[in-house]
């Protein structure tokens, strides 16, 4: 799915610098959209809130939705 679509309580997989594979991770707060990207606060298990941030017309993969 294109960033632009996610949703609060999406959960998507991520890249984290901490893990070997992706883990999931919930989108938890209102999201930020620009003219040029979207900026998502996200929670994975076992990590504390942090701030992604991806162009326009980046995917990422939706494990499910609200």
């Amino acid at each position: 799915m294109e960033v632009q679509r996610l949703l609060i309580e999406d959960v998507v997989l991520v890249d984290l610098p901490d893990q070997d594979a992706p883990v999931e991770a919930k989108v938890v707060r209102d999201i930020e959209r620009t003219p040029t990207s979207v900026i998502v606060t996200l929670r994975a298990a076992g990590q504390d809130d942090f701030v992604r941030e991806w162009p326009l017309g980046d995917l990422v993969t939706v494990i499910r939705g609200p």
